[in-house]
């Protein structure tokens, strides 16, 4: 991957990208200081540490601690909420970047989230600035800074870290590095669920362009190293505790002893589309919205993005759909899923920059969301 020299100047504009993202996370932080001052905590808050920013490890970052700390536990007991559940990518950095360093767990975690979340915007810049343009570039970037989930891209959550992966899958896959694409898919399959959503993004690009590049020979080695993290931690599941499915298997706790063949009739049965919540602008209430604007995006945007970022965006939609949606949660959690969509914010850019007082607006609209997230998010009462 090159990046611009100082000479021609064109690193301004990466510049700009950075100072987006950098204001995008003092509406973060001013959200967290809020909090703090003049909100009560949610219930069974936990306290990762005395700073302020520590607030950033709720729900989900209190089982990477403590798989960072005590490692994997798994009694056999899928009805009981146990850590299996969770992949091992980030907290296993985490627990490398805490032993090397010395540094806390907590911040460890930290650490890496907000590194990797910044370094995926300056690539994701990149990917797009190469495609589109600088402004499109910019405001895609503005879009995803502010979104109200990228609260997320500051906490101890998996999804800074896919998204960097993901968006430098891209530009593997945009350069034909295929297996440099498969290697960051599987990397990211070992990060979070949304990685085996590369893989089809993979085969249809290796197949799409089959007359430079041969298909067959490299097919076998692309899908093994596309697939490594997820078949990788199955035989480590295999190994530990004497089952490969407890990944699946221990999701029924978290869904109210919902089965995973449960939740997938009910999503084929279109029943979240009947439990929408579109009379709140709450936190639930938005992710029931951002989930119809973001199918209509894919509509509206299909024919003007490369058809393996289509494909990828589609992907992203059905996946939590199909696996998640159908249980008790519904919809509550896909703005968090659809964070990591970049194709779809690349939509919103085109569309924002041809009304930019609108493109402003939603801007500002998701800054003060954002901002209530991370207060939210901070008193353990929105989970992301």
């Amino acid at each position: 991957m090159q990046f611009p020299s100082w000479k021609d100047q064109s690193w301004v504009p990466y510049c700009w990208a950075i100072c987006i993202f950098s204001c995008s996370r003092v509406v973060v932080a001013l959200g967290l200081v809020f909090s703090r001052k003049y909100m009560t905590n949610g219930a069974d808050v936990w306290s990762a540490g005395p700073m302020w920013y520590h607030q950033l490890l709720q729900w989900d970052s209190e089982w990477y601690f403590k798989i960072v700390t005590e490692g994997y536990r798994y009694n056999g007991d899928p009805t009981i909420q146990q850590n299996i559940v969770f992949y091992p990518l980030y907290p296993m950095l985490a627990r490398g970047l805490a032993t090397i360093s010395g540094l806390a767990p907590a911040d460890a975690l930290l650490l890496i989230s907000n590194v990797a979340g910044l370094l995926a915007i300056v690539v994701l810049f990149k990917l797009v600035r190469e495609e589109f343009g600088d402004q499109v570039a910019l405001a895609t970037t503005a879009l995803l800074s502010f979104f109200p989930a990228s609260v997320l891209l500051s906490a101890g959550y998996t999804e800074p870290l896919v998204l960097l992966l993901i968006v430098c899958f891209f530009l593997a896959l945009k350069r034909r590095n295929y297996l440099s694409a498969a290697l960051l898919a599987g990397l990211a399959t070992a990060d979070r669920s949304t990685g085996i959503v590369l893989l089809p993004v993979l085969l249809w690009a290796m197949w799409f362009n089959r007359h430079q590049k041969p298909f067959l020979a490299a097919l076998l080695p692309c899908v093994l190293l596309a697939t490594a993290g997820i078949w990788l931690f199955m035989i480590y599941l295999w190994s530990a505790f004497g089952t490969p499915f407890a990944l699946s298997d221990g999701q029924t706790a978290f869904h109210q002893g919902t089965t995973q063949a449960a939740r997938l009739i009910a999503a084929l049965k279109l029943e979240p589309f009947t439990r929408l919540m579109l009379n709140d602008w709450n936190p639930w209430g938005q992710a029931s919205w951002l989930t119809l604007l973001f199918i209509v995006l894919i509509a509206v945007g299909w024919s003007g993005m490369p058809s393996t970022w289509t494909l990828y965006a589609i992907g992203v939609l059905l996946l939590p759909y199909l696996t998640l949606s159908g249980g008790p949660a519904g919809f509550v959690s896909m703005s968090r899923f659809n964070l990591v969509s970049f194709p779809l914010f690349v939509v919103m850019a085109h569309l924002g920059l041809r009304a930019r007082w609108l493109l402003v607006g939603v801007i500002g609209l998701f800054s003060a969301s954002l901002f209530m997230n991370a207060a939210l998010f901070a008193r353990r009462i929105w989970i992301g």
